[in-house]
């Protein structure tokens, strides 16, 4: 999808809350609806639900903390499932579509499409009217990195062009339109995932409110397990109802963690205290099951009250990584406030919470919230550096500073000096006192193995890409040569090819797939090479074959008439493109799948070409 120049959460204004006055609706439009059965007349006018009970944000960004957790708490039932609904409905680009909501629920609204951005636009009614149509913009969170494993499992239809997810309070109705009503959109979705407000929800809002410095600091403080250090509460998976059975897969984990990536989610800034958990529980459904993500995608989160929640598993005591800022996930944490703070920054309560929340993981860490990190970017569409680009940024980085968006919003984004300033003040008093390292071991003296012969010749040469020798030559046999192992890979040897040096990793792996030496391309021919068309791809020749590499398609082995073939085609500028498997064999076929096609063969036939349309 194409990258925009604002952030999946920077709408104008206060999107979709229930307290717009009612001068401020526009008037309902004559309109035409493809939900079956359902007009926008026939929506029945219910009264508001969970309402913010007047609360706000004065100048000072503060936040007036009356008891509305208690309100919430009222209007919850005792045995509501707060397991989050998931309803999605065709649309189409001539047509305003209708979603009729509940108004106790929170929900999460967004939209999928193939084809051309239809720049949609949105509106919810409440007990007033409708509002005016705001825009729904396409996303630019972007997601897990690349290379990541997270990234190979997404499923091939969670890869669709997709707007951002906006959380809807207290209304009875959401239409999305399309502005461009003439765009060659193709199979256009609207889906809304639904989560009830529980009396779980306003419990938790009574007992872990936002602490404040004074308070973080303070011997009454109850620690939470596994953050004990931070001397704050924070309200874990369990305590806000994070249904486990959504989770998708293990996510990554780096040893360490080098910062952190600030962000503002998307929506209104008026929800109440019990409605923060169930928003949370909205972006794990939405998240994991439409797109595709492992877990949430946040490893913390901060709500308007500077209640602080524990956002992707295991983030409280590992560096886990999270799909918060797409090419610069790994080795950082991301932190996001629920709302928009394009005009405003969020209150000071959770702007204490985040100065907490970065004073303990630098702790934890060993970072300094005032100085500066070196991070190699992973890529992506929404990324502003290209795959493998080493990009020094502030140790507290605003998710802008590396995708194309506003996100934190602006407002936010200017108060990152004190967020940085403000948390580094706080690391002493939450970081435990160094303990006293035990007395080092003597290192075992490591042997020294000699080199000959042409592959000693290449060491010499090439002594910085090798390493140091590890192991002996070693002859081998049928066919004839030798290899010797270094620190960094192996350097092979042939009477036919000469000595050439394979590294570890996966060009390596896929050399072992097809039993090194022995299997059907032989020895090296050649070191690694980059493909003169496509820098981010890699190659190795064998006296028999190739073997490719690329950050979306791995390492695969290439050979024979296939080989041929694909040679004649322009290799990686071929309509082709890289292979993204090994051959196979299945009833005297066989076959080498390709990133826009395959080839076959068979003996009658010869090899064909097909191209996918």
């Amino acid at each position: 999808m194409k990258p925009l120049q604002f952030c999946a959460s920077a709408l104008t204004g206060i999107l979709l809350t229930a307290t717009l006055s009612g001068s401020a609706l526009a008037a309902t439009p004559e309109t035409h609806t493809n939900t079956p059965g359902v007009s926008a007349a026939d929506v029945s006018e219910t009264a508001p639900g969970l309402g913010d009970a007047g609360l706000g944000e004065g100048d000072s960004g503060d936040v007036t903390t009356a008891d509305d957790s208690a309100q919430g708490g009222d209007a919850a039932a005792d045995d509501t499932d707060d397991t989050p609904s998931e309803t999605t409905v065709d649309a189409r680009t001539d047509e305003v579509t209708t979603v009729p909501l509940d108004t106790s629920d929170v929900t999460i609204i967004g939209a999928t499409w193939e084809g051309e951005d239809p720049e949609l636009e949105i509106r919810t009614r409440d007990g007033d009217g409708w509002t005016a149509w705001e825009s729904l913009p396409t996303d630019d969170e972007g997601g897990p990195d690349l290379t990541s494993a997270e990234a190979a499992q997404i499923p091939a239809d969670s890869h669709r062009s997709q707007s951002v997810a906006l959380p809807v309070l207290d209304a009875d109705a959401v239409e999305v339109r399309a502005a461009d009503e003439q765009a060659d959109t193709d199979d256009l979705q609207i889906t809304q995932v639904s989560t009830a407000v529980t009396r779980a929800d306003a419990q938790v809002a009574k007992s872990a409110g936002g602490l404040s410095t004074q308070a973080a600091t303070g011997p009454a403080v109850d620690a939470q397990i596994s953050a004990k250090d931070l001397r704050a509460k924070i309200v874990t998976r369990k305590q806000w109802g994070a249904d486990e059975k959504l989770v998708r897969c293990a996510t990554d984990k780096t040893s360490s963690a080098k910062g952190v990536f600030i962000h503002h989610t998307a929506g209104s800034n008026s929800y109440s205290k019990a409605q923060a958990p169930a928003i949370i529980r909205g972006y794990l459904a939405y998240h994991t099951q439409n797109r595709g993500w492992c877990d949430l995608g946040y490893n913390f989160l901060v709500d308007r009250y500077g209640t602080m929640y524990e956002g992707r598993a295991g983030s409280l005591d590992k560096a886990v990584t999270g799909a918060h800022a797409s090419g610069f996930n790994s080795w950082t944490i991301g932190i996001s406030v629920l709302g928009t703070y394009t005009s405003s920054a969020p209150s000071t309560a959770a702007q204490n919470s985040i100065k907490q929340l970065v004073a303990w993981k630098s702790g934890q860490y060993g970072f300094n919230p005032t100085g500066k990190m070196t991070l190699t970017s992973g890529g992506g569409a929404t990324s502003k550096y290209a795959l493998g680009k080493k990009v020094s940024l502030n140790v507290v980085s605003g998710h802008r500073d590396t995708s194309y968006t506003e996100c934190p919003g602006i407002a936010f984004y200017n108060r990152l000096g004190s967020i940085r300033t403000g948390a580094k003040a706080l690391v002493p008093g939450l970081t435990p006192p160094p303990t006293k390292a035990p007395a080092p071991k003597p290192s075992p003296k490591t042997k020294s193995y000699k080199t000959k012969g042409a592959i000693g010749s290449y060491y010499k040469k090439h002594s910085a890409k090798t390493g140091k020798p590890v192991g002996p030559e070693k002859k081998l046999t049928n066919p004839n040569g030798a290899y010797q192992t270094f620190s960094e890979g192996t350097v092979y040897w042939s009477k036919k090819t000469g000595a050439h040096f394979l590294t570890k990793g996966a060009i390596r792996k896929a050399y072992k797939r097809v039993k090194y030496e022995k299997g059907v391309i032989g020895f090296p021919s050649s070191d690694k090479q980059t493909f003169k068309h496509r820098k981010s791809a890699r190659y190795q020749n064998f006296r028999s074959g190739m073997i490719t590499w690329s950050p979306s398609t791995s390492s695969h082995v290439i050979y024979g008439g296939f080989l041929t073939k694909w040679k004649k085609m322009g290799w990686e500028r071929s309509k082709l493109g890289l292979p993204t498997a090994d051959r196979t064999v299945k009833n005297g076929t066989k076959r080498q799948n390709f990133e826009r096609g395959h080839m076959t063969y068979t003996k009658k036939t010869g090899i064909k070409v097909y191209i996918r349309k």
